[in-house]
This record gives structure tokens, C-alpha cells and sequence, in this order.
């Protein structure tokens, strides 16, 4: 009889496996190299690991700076982030340099040396010189933590095989996580035998989720409604990936049946809102646009009377609806609903989706030949987009609002203009902005589709 996992057990798995790997002497570099929906549980053990409660002896260090491609430059990162851990931090329960010293855990004040060069060599010198300063972890290794790369990031193998052949020092061990189906460390089999090991425990996180979420959630009406509610959901988004109407139509009329024993708006929007992406996700648009039509007006009402569920949903909806629109080629009327849902980003402070509604809406305007609104509408997206913090601009779509307002700047602006756009691009992106809007995939951004030969919406 097989037992079905669950969250907790796809954990202790991951445990499993690195207690193994940790009795290993041999490596110095530990890649995790799992499918995408293991990542998020790895993930979450070596942040707990990086913690007090964690269970093993080494101590876990997290680098966050984005790779880019280029070693110095990445290195640079790498060793300004490391200096900012030691900068003063204004809320001391997050200040772990100064609990330490309040605790008397540190023989001696430590700064980093400023004067090393700005390379990871310097990082392993200088962690060591820090945890020498604390008590009791004389002995004690270290453990360097690096996320998980962009699918659509440049192959980090050199970097890694660079700094292998440099050398680590004793207590300096690295970890990472890879993607089996798209690896972005590819390594020398001589390195990998001799330097690496390879961690694949054999986890099912997809089903771990469904089985936690189907908790409580049988068919008897003495089980809870919300966890009949939160299984049928899972079972809508499984018909997703079957692409049959006929069985959507069936779990969606069971969708709707339990909103409403639910009982109020809100339930009733949330299943109208999982209705329109359920049939918008399996190309059923027209049905799709009926959900999300009735939603929109329901979660309408919901922000009328200042209800926080009603916002998530209007917006999710509105998406969905201009999505179809541009679809059927009805651009016009999508630049509406895009610039609808700009404004009422703006009036709740949603930098996020102010970005993306003027974005949307410039795209249209660039496909509908109104070259100088588009622009406009794209430098209104960078301004929203500019509320953000830097780590999301430079990985979101905000690189491509940015692609189309040069390209459209170059068009119809002055050289002026051209320098003051690439003077905030800079500010906002980091110096290597323009190396940014070069990279894959950027350059679909300024692409047209083709249009209709009687092209009037």
C-alpha cells in the first residue's frame, strides 16, 4: 500500500538528502538539481537552515545579487552585498550583527576590510576573519547559499568552474539549485566528479500540494464548506490542463453551487473570477469574457463599499477581459480596460500594475500606429514601474516598457530627449541598463502583430 506525500514528508526528504551530502568531505560545491516545483521546498530548508532552529552544523549565508553573465561585474555585486550586511540598520530585531555584540558573542568589533579587491576570493577571506570574531563557531564551516538562476539567464557553469579551480578554502562550501529540464550550470564531468555532488531526492511536490489542499475536503456536508470550496478549485485547475469543455463546464457548475451555500459577494466573485481563468486558460474566450464581465461588475461593487477582497479580483478580471479583447484584434476597447486599471492601480497605490496598464496600453497605442500616446502612455508605465524596488525592475516587464520607449524615443524624439530617457534608465536599472534591453527575448517587445486589413477597433 502506497502512502500519499504530503508537504511535510517532500521535506524531510530534502533533509534526508543533504544529511547524506553533508557527511560528504569530499565537495565544494553542492547543486540541487531538481524539477520546477521542488525548488520552493529547497528553498524553504535552506532558509531554515540559515536560522536558529536549523539542524545542521554549518552556518548558511544567502547571496541575492542577480547574475548577469559577467564575472566581474556579478563579483562586484557579490562583495557589496556582503559589506552591506555590516551597515547600520535603523530596526534592531533585524540587526544580527548588533545582537551579537549585545549578546557578548563577539571577541571583537568587526568591519569588513575595504581595502580588498571586490571579488568572491575576498568574501571567503573575510567570512572566515568574521566567524572567527563569535564565539564558539571557531570550528564551525560555512555554507554559501546562491538561489536559483532565471530560466532565461546566461549559463553560470564558468563562473562556478572558475572558482573551483581558484579554490575554496577550508569552512567555504557553496549550494545552488538547477533545473534538470533547463540547466543553467553546465560543468566539466572531471569537475563534477571531483568537486561536486549532485542532490536528486525523488520528491512529488505536485502531488504533496493537492494532498494537503483535499484535507478536510470530502463530499459529506458535515465537512467544511471552504474545504470543499478550496478542492474544488484544484479540481477546475486540473481541467485546465485537459482542455475539455464538457468536463470544465461539469466542476465549474460545482464551483458556482458551493459559492453560493458560501453565501456572500465575495465567495461568489472569487468562483466567477476562477471561472473566467479557467475557460481563458483552455481558449474558451467567450465563455471566458461572460465570467470575467460579471465578476468585474460584482468586485465593482465590492470596492464601492471599500471591501479589501474587491481590488485583487476587479484587477485580476479586467486582465483577463482586455486580454480577450486583444485577442479578437478589439484593441481600442482593451486600451480602456488598461487604462482603466492604471488609474485605479494609481488610487490604490498598486505600483505593479500601474506599470503594467500604461505598458499594455502604449503596446496597443505602437500597434495601432498612435506613436506619440504610446510613448507617452510607456514613460507613464517606467514611472510606475520606478516605485518598485530595483531587483523586480530589472526582472519584470518593466524592461520591456523601457525597450519600447527608447526604441519609440529614437523614432519620434530629439537626441535630447533620447539622453534624458537613457540618463533615468540608468538611474533605475543600474549601469548596465542598455546590456539589460539587449537580452533575450527583448527584442519582441517593440514586434507588432499583424493587423486586420479593416482594422477600425
Amino acid at each position: 500500500m502506497t502512502t500519499s506525500p504530503s508537504i511535510g514528508q517532500e521535506f524531510y526528504k530534502v533533509r534526508d538528502a543533504w544529511a547524506v551530502a553533508d557527511q560528504q568531505k569530499h565537495w565544494k560545491l553542492a547543486i540541487w538539481l531538481v524539477q520546477y516545483a521542488d525548488v520552493d521546498i529547497i528553498d524553504k530548508f535552506l532558509e531554515i537552515e540559515r536560522t536558529a532552529v536549523g539542524v545542521f552544523k554549518e552556518i548558511f549565508f544567502r547571496f541575492d545579487a542577480p547574475w548577469n553573465g559577467d564575472h566581474e561585474t556579478w563579483e562586484k555585486a557579490l562583495w557589496e552585498e556582503y559589506v552591506s550586511w555590516f551597515e547600520p540598520i535603523p530596526d534592531a530585531k533585524y540587526d544580527v550583527y548588533g545582537a551579537l555584540k549585545k549578546d557578548r558573542l563577539l571577541k571583537q568589533d568587526y568591519q569588513p576590510d575595504l581595502t580588498l579587491a571586490p571579488c568572491v576570493q575576498s568574501i571567503w577571506k573575510e567570512l572566515l576573519r568574521f566567524k572567527s570574531y563569535i564565539t564558539g563557531l571557531e570550528n564551525i564551516g560555512c555554507c554559501i547559499y546562491f538561489p536559483m538562476l532565471r530560466p532565461d539567464s546566461p549559463d553560470a557553469g564558468d563562473w562556478y568552474a572558475d572558482v573551483l579551480k581558484k579554490g575554496l578554502p577550508d569552512g567555504i562550501r557553496l549550494v545552488t539549485i538547477d533545473i534538470v529540464t533547463n540547466p543553467r550550470i553546465t560543468l566539466a564531468q572531471k569537475i563534477l566528479a571531483e568537486q561536486v555532488t549532485l542532490l536528486q531526492p525523488q520528491l512529488d511536490m505536485v502531488a504533496a500540494v493537492k494532498n494537503d489542499m483535499d484535507k478536510g475536503g470530502g463530499n459529506s456536508d458535515t465537512v467544511s464548506i471552504d474545504a470543499r470550496f478550496r478542492k474544488q478549485i484544484r479540481k477546475v485547475m486540473d481541467c485546465t490542463t485537459q482542455q475539455d469543455a464538457g468536463v470544465l463546464d461539469s466542476e465549474i457548475t460545482v464551483l458556482l453551487s458551493l459559492c453560493k451555500k458560501m453565501g456572500g459577494v465575495t465567495h461568489a466573485v472569487a468562483g466567477l473570477m476562477i471561472a473566467a481563468q479557467a475557460y481563458f486558460m483552455i481558449r474558451e474566450p467567450n465563455k471566458s469574457a461572460v465570467y470575467a464581465d460579471k465578476a468585474i461588475i460584482q468586485s465593482r461593487q465590492l470596492m464601492d463599499a471599500n471591501d479589501p477582497a474587491g481590488y485583487p479580483t476587479w484587477k485580476s478580471c479586467v486582465m483577463i477581459k482586455a486580454a480577450i479583447l486583444v485577442g479578437k484584434k478589439k484593441r481600442k476597447q482593451a486600451i480602456v480596460l488598461y487604462e482603466e486599471l492604471a488609474h485605479e492601480a494609481a488610487e490604490k497605490g498598486d505600483a505593479f500594475m500601474i506599470m503594467e496598464g500604461y505598458r499594455l496600453s502604449g503596446h496597443l497605442y505602437y500597434e495601432l500606429s498612435q506613436l506619440n500616446i504610446a510613448f507617452e502612455n510607456l514613460l507613464l508605465s517606467l514611472t510606475g514601474g520606478s516605485y518598485l524596488e530595483q531587483e523586480v525592475r530589472r526582472q519584470s516587464t518593466f524592461l520591456h516598457a523601457a525597450s519600447m520607449a527608447v526604441h519609440l524615443c529614437e523614432k519620434i524624439r530629439g537626441p535630447e530627449d533620447l539622453k534624458i530617457l537613457q540618463d533615468q534608465l540608468q538611474e533605475l536599472l543600474g549601469d548596465d541598463w542598455a546590456t539589460l534591453l539587449q537580452s533575450e527575448g527583448m527584442d519582441k517587445a517593440t514586434v507588432r502583430r499583424k493587423s486586420s486589413l479593416f482594422e477600425f477597433n
